[in-house]
């Protein structure tokens, strides 16, 4: 189980807002877009990542 599958949805998609607003890395940004299409969740917009 990985440390991001004990997240609350709700913690998971604004960590998602938050590090794109930010600019962290692309693949941190990955992680986070995985865990969230796996769960099937939603995001509103998605930073095109290189």
């Amino acid at each position: 189980m990985s440390s991001l599958e004990k997240l609350p949805d709700l913690l998971l998609v604004e960590t998602y807002y938050k590090a794109v607003a930010i600019d962290l890395e692309p693949k941190f940004i990955e992680f986070l877009l995985f865990e969230i299409n796996k769960r099937g969740l939603e995001v509103y917009y998605e930073k095109q990542l290189n």
